[in-house]
């Protein structure tokens, strides 16, 4: 994956699949972006271009088993 940030606009290139996507949380899947009022601004099969205040990024592939 690629990444480029400029003036709160986030651009993902290379990302495998979308989890989740809220105005707090954008899920991929092998990445998340924590923050406020994100909004998706552009997204093709190359890449995911993301606005808002970002407050974290995670990056890795968690992993969680259900009891």
């Amino acid at each position: 994956m690629e990444f480029e940030y400029y003036k709160n606009i986030l651009c993902i290139k290379n990302f495998r699949q979308i989890q989740h996507i809220d105005s707090d949380l954008i899920a991929l899947r092998e990445i998340r972006v924590y923050g406020k009022d994100l909004k998706v601004l552009r997204l093709d099969k190359d890449s995911i271009i993301l606005e808002g205040y970002i407050e974290k990024l995670e990056m890795g592939e968690e992993q969680r088993h259900d009891l």
